[in-house]
């Protein structure tokens, strides 16, 4: 794994506990949202798109059974941008999955425009 990983849930899900009912993440689209205004971003991270379903594709090999998504996994542990709001994942691989600082990450590592307060 040489690139960050971003994994978000595919934009239309059905969870069985629901029947036939299609669904989107509430937390994966704010994320979505900023990989549209900003498309080099997109360009610089690995992003997969997992079913609702677990396992979610290789997630398991690098957070274990954690698999909430968005989150981001970090190669080679923390870089600069990441030792605030990272944890242990699997083998060397760190993660950040709380969606707020998925979004801190994304903007300072990326140093785009702050949110409006």
């Amino acid at each position: 794994m040489a690139e960050t990983i971003l994994y978000l849930l595919k934009s239309k899900f059905r969870d069985p506990q629901y029947g036939d009912q299609l669904f989107f993440c509430p937390q994966c689209s704010p994320i979505e949202g900023l990989l549209a205004m900003f498309p080099d971003v997109r360009q610089n991270l690995d992003v997969r798109y997992v079913d609702f379903e677990r396992p979610r594709g290789d997630m398991a090999e690098f957070v274990g059974d954690n698999q909430s998504c968005p989150q981001i996994v970090l190669p080679k542990g923390d870089d600069a941008f990441s030792t605030e709001s990272s944890e242990a994942g699997q083998g060397a691989a760190r993660r950040i999955e709380a969606p707020a600082d998925v979004q801190r990450y994304l903007i300072d590592r990326f140093d785009l425009a702050q949110p409006h307060p």
